[in-house]
C-alpha cells in the first residue's frame, strides 16, 4: 500500500508516534511520502525506520504554499490513501483534496479545551475544524479519551468515523533498561529522594506545580529530608522556570540534566517520576515509566487518567499542587513497598502498553479504509 502523509508540525508526539509504529514490521510492504518540514526529520526517521520506509518531501512553512503542495500530491493517482497528522496538517490537507477523490484519514496527536475557540476568532476556527472534520473519512485518535474529547467538542462528526487506538512504546526497551547512578552523578546522598521530571517546560506539562509541591514539602518540613528534582526536558520555557526556581530560594534542589541517551536507565535512576499534566492525547511517558517498573505520580487530566487507571500509580487533581505534594511524600515515606507494587505491575504494563497492538491496528485501519473505491 502507497500512502501519502502531511505533518504541519513533525515534533514531540509526532515524531515519537512515527519512530514507534512506523518501525514496527506490520508496515512491512507499505512506503510512505511524506509531506513535511524538513529541519532535521528526513536523518530522524533514517535512524530509527528502516531504510526507505518514509520518503520525505520537504513542506512550506507557510499554510498556503503548504495546502497548494498538498493538493498537488494528493492528486497522484499511486496514492491509495491520505493520513494527516495533527489538527493543522489534518484541516490543510482535507481542503487541500477538495474535489479530489482520495481517502482521508487523520490521526488527532492533541486534545482540545475551551479556551482554544473563545471569542470571534475562536469560533470562526472552531466552525472550520468542524467542516474539515465531518468531510474526512475516518480520524484515529490515540486514547478512547482523546476520542471522547474529539466528540465533546465536536459532537457533529459522525462518532462511528471516529476510530481510538491506544498508543504504544517499546516496552521491553523499557523493561529491560539498567539503572543509570543519578544520585551519585549529582552528588546526593542515598537518602535524598530524588524526583524526576521528564516534560518539556510548558504550562501542559506542570512543571511549576512540581516547584510548588516541592515548596510545600520544605516549607512544611513534610519530610525528614527535602527531594531533589531531576529535570530531563527541554524547550519551552526553561529559562524562565529556572528563573522562577531561584526567585523562591529552590535552585539547590533542581538539576536540569543532559538530554538523556538512555530513557529507560533515566527513569530507574530515579525514585519516582512526577507528571502533573493538564492535559495529554496519550500519557507515553507514564506507559515508559510503568514498563520500566518505576513509581510515579500523575494527573487525573484527560489522557493520562487512562494510562494510569488499573496501574499502582496516584492520581492527583489536576492543577492541584497541594495534593501533588501530598501524593509525593506518600510514595517517598513508603518507598520500598511502592517500588515493589510497580514491580509487581510491570509485566502486565509491558504487555498492556506493548507497540505491537497499535501499530497491527493501524495497519489493520489502513487495509479497511485503503480498498474503497469511488
Amino acid at each position: 500500500m502507497n500512502i501519502l502523509m502531511t505533518a504541519m508540525q513533525p515534533g514531540g508526539g509526532i515524531l515519537t508516534f512515527f519512530r514507534y509504529i512506523y518501525s514496527h514490521p506490520a508496515f512491512e510492504g507499505f512506503t510512505f511520502t511524506l509531506l513535511a518540514p524538513d529541519e532535521g526529520l528526513s536523518d530522524y526517521l533514517s535512524e530509527f525506520l528502516p531504510n526507505g520506509r518514509i520518503t520525505v518531501t520537504a513542506a512550506d512553512s507557510s499554510p498556503i504554499k503548504f495546502l497548494k503542495q498538498a493538493r498537488s500530491l494528493s492528486q497522484n493517482p499511486d496514492f491509495d490513501l491520505v493520513h494527516s497528522h495533527g489538527f493543522s496538517a489534518g484541516v490543510l490537507t482535507e481542503f487541500a483534496m477538495a474535489g479530489v477523490r482520495r481517502i482521508h484519514l487523520m490521526t488527532a496527536h492533541d486534545v482540545f479545551n475551551r479556551v482554544q475557540f473563545q471569542g470571534f476568532k475562536g469560533h470562526l476556527k472552531h466552525r472550520i475544524m468542524a467542516a474539515a472534520f465531518q468531510r474526512m473519512d475516518a480520524i484515529h485518535t490515540v486514547t478512547e479519551d482523546a476520542k471522547a474529547n474529539l466528540i465533546e467538542f465536536f459532537p457533529d462528526v459522525a462518532s462511528v468515523h471516529i476510530v481510538g487506538i491506544l498508543h504504544g512504546v517499546d516496552t521491553e526497551y523499557f523493561r529491560d533498561g539498567k539503572a543509570e547512578p543519578l544520585k551519585e552523578s549529582l552528588g546526593l546522598a542515598r537518602e535524598t529522594p530524588l524526583i524526576g521530571f521528564f516534560g518539556r517546560f510548558m504550562g501542559q506539562k506542570g512543571f511549576r506545580l512540581v516547584v510548588q509541591a516541592l515548596k510545600r514539602i520544605r516549607d512544611e518540613q513534610m519530610l525528614p529530608v527535602v527531594p531533589h528534582v531531576a529535570t530531563f526536558g527541554w524547550g519551552g520555557f526553561i529559562r524562565e522556570d529556572y528563573a522562577y526556581l531561584e526567585e523562591l530560594g529552590l535552585k539547590d534542589y533542581f538539576h536540569q540534566m543532559p538530554q538523556a541517551n538512555n530513557m529507560a536507565g533515566a527513569l530507574k535512576g530515579v525514585d519516582l517520576v512526577a507528571m502533573p499534566s493538564r492535559w495529554e492525547a496519550c500519557g507515553l511517558l507514564a506507559m515508559e515509566a510503568l514498563a520500566a517498573g518505576a513509581p510515579i505520580v500523575g494527573s487525573a487530566c484527560v489522557g493520562l487518567r487512562e494510562v494510569l487507571d488499573g496501574t499502582p500509580a496516584q492520581q492527583v487533581a489536576v492543577g492541584n499542587y497541594g495534593a501533588l505534594a501530598d501524593a509525593l511524600v506518600a510514595e517517598i515515606e513508603n518507598l520500598d513497598q511502592r517500588r515493589g507494587a510497580f514491580l509487581a505491575y510491570q509485566d502486565e504494563a509491558v504487555e498492556r502498553f506493548a507497540i505491537d497492538r497499535p501499530a497491527q491496528a493501524l495497519a489493520e485501519l489502513y487495509r479497511q479504509l485503503g480498498p474503497r473505491a469511488f
